[in-house]
């Protein structure tokens, strides 16, 4: 059988386009392995920023509650595998080729695009771990993704935000037309969104799909150590937690989270609740990472889009205040050419003191130079261009002081090099690496 890795390159081949947006090829594919019902309770998660973040919270209260759980995420960080999670934990080789093979067998002439594989592998294995609760990410819109062949239970929207603009449209309200796309007729919706794009609520109303708003129907106060829940529970009734511990995730995604989770038939309990927020994080999420051979403060974030630099802000800015006036904010960049760069750079500016730019090495990559130069023109403290964003990292590290934070951000692809890079420094130790 072929390894995960040769299975990865042929799929990655065997369509014309990486993107072939539509349900019948793949919901006729799903319908041969058996699996438009991968488990006996489906949530699917769109939107544009903190699906990921509201994926994890919804497995990890699940699982603290006593619920087997199968997750679908992408795009993956570090390796494959993290794209399907089986019991908190993410799918070996072996079980990603048997899927694989079995889609083979099952697909005849059907021709699939890469992640139509993988979101059939995902649901594939979920299916034949027989868990509880199947939670699915969108990948990319809604109405036209691979996992809406999958009819939800329950239906969560997350933010809003300019991104994917050449498939989903150009203004808010076109993009929220695509992600209601997962609304089902009388299926529980949440919107986690505090201004939603008006076609979401008028396509709610078409379908009658009982919908519940973030700021409207639920939300939350944030305290100095703890935060305060209020929502709805499964019957309607006003419904309230206080002392919340905090994750190291958004509130916003995880006031709908609790919301949600009063959908169902038997919610957990608020034990269940306390026990999985403690402390929760996600990897690339303003996720903290150890370098013992510098001293400034490593953080690492995949945001990618203005909309996601607007959260980002808040938390550097909550930085600066806890760390003073002298602390200065470096950030190494390099993003993909489809995205809004000039409008990442002015949602961040204000928080910034320099900015090291590099690239990566992905076709679909902006050059370093031309990504320096868009910046220089926008009068940002420029450093570079770099040739790697490992090279970049190191000049904003050497630059740095021990009260400073090195931010990586741009990209998923960014925040791996970086990691990668500081993991392979940290088993390979050389002189130079010594701690200044």
């Amino acid at each position: 059988m072929p390894t995960l890795a040769q299975w990865l390159d042929r799929i990655q081949a065997l369509h014309p386009k990486e993107i072939d947006l539509g349900l019948k090829r793949v919901r006729e594919v799903a319908r041969r392995l058996g699996v438009c019902r991968p488990a006996p309770l489906v949530i699917t998660v769109a939107g544009t920023n903190g699906k990921g973040s509201t994926v994890a919270m919804l497995d990890a209260i699940l699982r603290a509650s006593g619920r087997r759980v199968g997750t679908c995420t992408s795009p993956h960080l570090h390796v494959y595998n993290e794209r399907v999670g089986l019991h908190g934990q993410p799918a070996t080789d072996a079980q990603l080729c048997a899927a694989f093979d079995r889609i083979e067998a099952e697909r005849g002439d059907i021709s699939l695009t890469y992640f139509e594989y993988s979101t059939l592998a995902g649901l594939w294995l979920i299916a034949q771990e027989q868990v509880d609760v199947a939670v699915l990410e969108i990948g990319l819109g809604g109405r036209l993704d691979a996992i809406n062949l999958v009819d939800p239970d329950i239906a969560i929207i997350t933010s809003i935000g300019l991104d994917h603009m050449e498939w989903l449209g150009d203004t808010r309200e076109a993009i929220g037309r695509e992600k209601a796309g997962i609304l089902r007729a009388a299926t529980p919706t949440l919107c986690g969104d505090l201004d939603p794009p008006v076609t979401i609520l008028e396509e709610a109303r078409r379908l009658g799909a009982p919908l519940r708003v973030q700021g409207v129907d639920f939300g939350f106060e944030k305290s100095d150590v703890t935060w305060r829940w209020w929502g709805r529970d499964g019957d309607g009734a006003s419904l309230a937690w206080n002392d919340l511990p905090v994750p190291e995730l958004d509130l916003l995604n995880a006031a709908t989270v609790l919301q949600a989770l009063q959908c169902l038939a038997l919610p957990p309990s608020r034990e269940c609740v306390c026990a999985a927020l403690d402390g929760l994080g996600l990897q690339g999420r303003y996720q903290r990472i150890e370098d013992s051979r510098h001293g400034a403060q490593l953080r690492v974030d995949v945001a990618h889009n203005p909309h996601a630099a607007q959260l980002l802000l808040e938390k550097l800015r909550r930085f600066r205040q806890q760390a003073g006036t002298a602390a200065r904010v470096h950030v190494v960049l390099a993003m993909m050419a489809d995205k809004d760069q000039l409008g990442f750079h002015k949602a961040l500016e204000s928080a910034v003191d320099f900015w090291y730019i590099a690239a990566f090495a992905e076709t679909r990559g902006l050059s370093a130079q031309a990504l320096f130069e868009l910046l220089q023109a926008q009068g940002a403290q420029v450093l570079g261009p770099h040739a790697s964003v490992a090279q970049a990292y190191e000049h904003a590290m050497a630059c740095a002081a021990e009260s400073d934070l090195v931010l990586v951000t741009g990209s998923f692809v960014t925040v791996a090099d970086v990691v990668r890079h500081v993991h392979a420094a940290a088993s390979n130790p050389t002189p130079s690496d010594s701690v200044r």
